[in-house]
């Protein structure tokens, strides 16, 4: 039977609500995560865990540079503490929970990656962007290393706080538009044979081969891909991997999420959900994994 994963949904900045700044961390982990590890919740998602952010020129708050975001701002440095970080999944690894983590799309960076991708406040990382600069003046970030030198410098940069905070799981926004032996296929086979899984948002390209990776998907574009699938996406007997599909909330937009997927379900003569619950029960019903936003199950268990 499928397991149910704890869905910690960050907001856009500063008001990012699931780690506070008087507790940190720390506090995520002792005032979100434990009651549920204690009441059998093992497995916990961090959706965005460094805060969403509108960035001008971007069309995304899901960001694969949000921990530098983050760090660039002194009054979020208490969000963007790898240290702190790396307790917290330790702590929860302590207790035999697993954590995974969400961020935004590697495949917005260029092979010679744009100037808002090099890291500017963050450790490290302006000795890490004058030598991706020079190696870009040379012409080498496309010539050398297949052409991923430069651009695996950059993305690896932005996901060292995870990595090295040892998650189990990193899922990637929007991004399964990749080929076998291109940057992002490298990345995720390196992640791979590192022990993290890796999550893909949000279906399988139709005939593509991918690496065993797993998906992740909100239920109303789950619905659309069964009901009404685009002539470039894979059917659903063709998925390999876990399926994660994120439940909607018992929040007005939730509900109203639910409302536009039985809109949906019934335009295509299939019986619409009453509640939220059934969508849970259908979502373990086919095997796979429901991702259930944490206070929800908080109120469960309380």
């Amino acid at each position: 039977m499928p397991v149910t994963v704890a869905l910690h949904a960050f907001q856009q900045v500063p008001d990012v609500r699931v780690v506070r700044p008087d507790t940190g961390w720390h506090g995520w982990f002792a005032d979100s995560a434990l009651p549920l590890l204690d009441a059998g919740v093992r497995h916990h998602h961090l959706h965005n865990p460094f805060g969403l952010h509108n960035v001008p020129g971007r069309d995304r708050l899901m960001h694969l540079d949000q921990f530098e975001l983050s760090y660039c701002d002194p009054t979020l440095r208490w969000l963007a503490d790898p240290v702190a970080l790396a307790r917290a999944v330790a702590d929860v690894h302590r207790v035999r929970g697993t954590v995974r983590a969400y961020v935004g799309s590697p495949l917005v960076v260029a092979q010679s990656p744009q100037a808002e991708y090099l890291p500017r406040c963050s450790p490290g990382g302006k000795f890490l962007s004058a030598r991706i600069r020079l190696l870009a003046a040379l012409g080498l970030c496309r010539r050398v290393g297949s052409g991923c030198t430069c651009w695996n410098r950059a993305v690896g940069f932005h996901l060292a706080p995870l990595v090295q905070a040892g998650v189990d799981a990193i899922g990637f926004d929007s991004s399964p538009d990749f080929h076998p032996g291109d940057c992002m296929d490298r990345l995720v086979r390196f992640l791979l044979n590192r022990g993290i899984e890796v999550m893909i948002e949000p279906w399988p390209r139709r005939g593509r081969a991918y690496p065993p990776v797993d998906w992740i998907v909100r239920e109303l574009h789950y619905q659309r891909i069964v009901l009404a699938p685009h002539r470039d996406e894979a059917p659903r007997a063709e998925v390999t991997g876990r399926i994660y599909r994120i439940v909607p909330a018992e929040t007005p937009d939730g509900l109203d999420e639910l409302r536009r997927i039985n809109d949906l379900r019934t335009h295509h003569h299939v019986d619409p959900f009453e509640t939220v619950d059934d969508v849970l029960a259908a979502v373990i019903d086919d095997g796979d994994v429901p991702l259930v936003r944490a206070a929800q199950l908080a109120a469960g268990v309380a």
